[in-house]
């Protein structure tokens, strides 16, 4: 893993027109351009240059591939990997030929989905029937609904049917030929035009309780049926579409590379002979990408590299190399913000940070190894899930473990100590029975996390510095509140405030310490604003009286900002220790309530408590320090060294991204 980010480099490539569909294939075989438009470089005479003519090609492959991923859905199938294509399976094919292939899938798919419609529709009308009829069987059918009993004169019972097909009824034949026809009442018009039409005979008596509740046993009957029928339909789609697909598979391959395809020439500009086209490419690729392009073009080819160093460092995209191991950590900094180019490859520290920090404020055995089970299991058995979540899942199984790792340490088995600490009784420190050891009551708990913060801070100084020296940025490097001068402030700060604690909080550093330790720094800081004028405008800048009251609030505004910032930041890792002690809180509490059954909680209640109890505390306190180890490393870690101002690398690839 690299410990910056990767060194990139822009390539510019002139080839002739007859030789661009090969380029164009090798580029997307090789999959590591991050275009830009030529129009965009500043070194470019585009006189005589034309851009590539869009013609909404790529929407329509992009539309045509969204419809087939439609089917995998409707038939319940995973979409194509996308990493098995192969550029050298691209066929070339009309739109009018895709559109052929998928209007007779879409035929299949409209039939199935219009019976799936129809028969959803016609379990609803009987769902009304059964809900009325149901609800008021004691009444023959009650006063929502209408009940007749006879025989058709004219036609048959399957035409009477037919001609109802757009409202709630139920239509049944009695063992004796008698059928009863269940409408609702609202409708009575209508079905009464119908019925004289087939000559309904009326016969004589109502349905009474028993026959209401043989003619909703009936009714209960055909919904099953018809929601049989309905999951037959669902059954019909998955065959229909398993059934086509290999085609599916090779039309979605094809669809998807000619998207690419087309991404790719979109970015090409031309003069009348020759292609042009550029982009940045990690260095390391770059030997590669040069050998395959000649290849193509058989030499016929002007390619040339740039230096990421001729560019502003915002206009270079950034590629942070990492590990599979160290991807969900990459996660974390990705939704923060894109590292800028040629800085410190910040996931390394923040896996560190978070586990450490998570593990202090979560420190019990049994319960990470729950949550580390909950990763595991979740990988294993969770086929469908997206990157995104299976990178969660493998977070869990860190953080489970880095509470296994602390819980031993504090001896915490699922709240209890079933055996000794290696480090020192968490437990017993908070509930006021431990006495031995180094670590003796809550204050050293809370002097570990202030101790533990100071270093973090600290650590994101030093790699500030690095970046700083990186960039040439020395300016900032000597007077920032983050560079050597803010680091001047905190460890005369730090020094001070242990000083002061250990001195039983009466007296500080003694001698000249504290006037040169802040007076020095303070001076510095006052010719920060004048000196980065004069250095930004030269002696024609000038300083106006405006000027020198502008550079006076600023110097005060970042004295207060040095001192109350680093001040609430190294306090806020009281957190740590704050989501600790809540945790062996809750845990006390949950034994507390057991022990009230009886027996010391050896008791059925006792053990349904304590078991609920660890579910809660495993739920909700570890959401919290999950957060809370968040929120830590992204406002008082990255801000002492993360700037998130760099472009992520997006090359056109067959590969997926993330």
């Amino acid at each position: 893993m690299r410990m910056f980010t990767s060194k990139m480099r822009m390539l510019t490539a002139v080839v002739l027109e007859e030789d661009a569909d090969r380029v164009t294939r090798e580029l997307l075989k090789q999959g590591v351009l991050d275009f830009v438009q030529i129009s965009s470089l500043s070194d470019v005479d585009t006189e005589y240059i034309r851009p590539h003519q869009a013609d909404g090609l790529r929407n329509r492959l992009s539309e045509l591939r969204r419809r087939i991923e439609g089917y995998y859905q409707q038939g319940g199938l995973p979409l194509p990997v996308t990493d098995r294509l192969d550029v050298s399976q691209l066929k070339h094919a009309t739109m009018e030929s895709y559109e052929r292939e998928l209007s007779r899938m879409d035929e299949k798919i409209h039939e199935i989905r219009e019976r799936q419609r129809r028969t959803n529709q016609e379990i609803l009308k009987l769902q009304e029937l059964e809900r009325y009829l149901g609800g008021s069987s004691q009444k023959g059918g009650g006063e929502f609904l209408a009940v007749y009993t006879g025989e058709v004169g004219r036609g048959t019972l399957a035409d009477l049917e037919r001609r109802m097909e757009g409202m709630p009824c139920f239509l049944t034949e009695t063992g004796d030929g008698t059928a009863v026809l269940v409408t609702l009442k609202r409708d009575q018009g209508t079905v009464a035009e119908l019925l004289e039409k087939f000559q309904w005979v009326e016969h004589q008596g109502k349905v009474n309780g028993s026959g209401a509740a043989d003619l909703l046993k009936e009714l209960g009957q055909k919904i099953a049926s018809l929601k049989d029928l309905q999951h037959s339909g669902s059954d019909d789609m998955r065959r229909e579409v398993s059934g086509q697909k290999d085609a599916l598979d090779a039309l979605w391959a094809n669809l998807r590379m000619h998207e690419l395809y087309t991404v790719i020439q979109e970015y090409f500009s031309h003069t009348q002979r020759t292609t042009l086209f550029s982009g940045w490419i990690p260095a390391s690729a770059a030997g590669s990408l040069e050998t395959g392009i000649r290849t193509a073009a058989n030499s016929r080819c002007v390619v040339e590299f740039s230096e990421a160093e001729e560019f502003p460092r915002e206009k270079v995209p950034v590629q942070v190399e990492t590990p599979k191991v160290m991807e969900p950590f990459r996660m974390l900094v990705d939704n923060y913000a894109t590292p800028e180019y040629g800085s410190v490859n910040p996931t390394p520290f923040v896996a560190a940070a978070y586990l450490i920090m998570f593990g202090l404020m979560f420190g019990d055995a049994g319960q990470g190894l729950v949550i580390a089970l909950i990763g595991l299991l979740g990988r294993r058995f969770w086929k469908g899930a997206s990157a995104g979540v299976r990178k969660l899942l493998q977070l869990f199984i860190y953080c489970g473990a880095a509470s296994v790792v602390t819980g031993v340490l504090f001896g915490s088995y699922f709240g209890f100590q079933l055996f000794p600490p290696l480090w020192f009784d968490y437990h017993g420190i908070i509930l006021g029975h431990e006495g031995g050891g180094m670590i003796t009551d809550v204050y050293d708990i809370l002097r570990i996390t202030i101790i533990f913060g100071i270093s973090v801070i600290a650590l994101g100084l030093v790699l500030n510095w690095v970046n700083l020296i990186r960039k040439r940025q020395w300016f900032l490097l000597l007077l920032d509140k983050a560079g050597l001068l803010g680091g001047w402030f905190y460890g005369c700060g730090v020094y001070t405030a242990f000083y002061f604690v250990g001195h039983a909080y009466k007296s500080l550093p003694p001698g000249l310490f504290i006037p040169l330790a802040f007076g020095i720094p303070v001076v510095l800081l006052l010719f920060k604003g004048p000196l980065h004028h004069y250095l930004q405008h030269g002696k024609q800048g000038g300083f106006s009286l405006f000027t020198l009251i502008d550079f006076f609030m600023e110097w005060v505004v970042e004295l207060l900002e040095i001192f109350s910032g680093y001040l609430a930041n190294t306090l806020s890792f009281m957190r740590v220790a704050g989501l600790g002690i809540a945790h062996v809180s809750l845990m006390a509490a949950f034994a507390s309530i057991a022990a009230m059954t009886g027996n010391d909680g050896r008791t059925i209640g006792g053990i349904i408590i304590l078991i609920l109890g660890n579910v809660l505390v495993i739920a909700l306190e570890g959401l919290s320090a999950g957060i809370q180890a968040l929120r830590l490393n992204y406002y008082e870690f990255f801000s002492k060294y993360f700037t998130g101002v760099g472009v992520a690398y997006n090359p056109v690839s067959l590969r997926p991204k993330e």
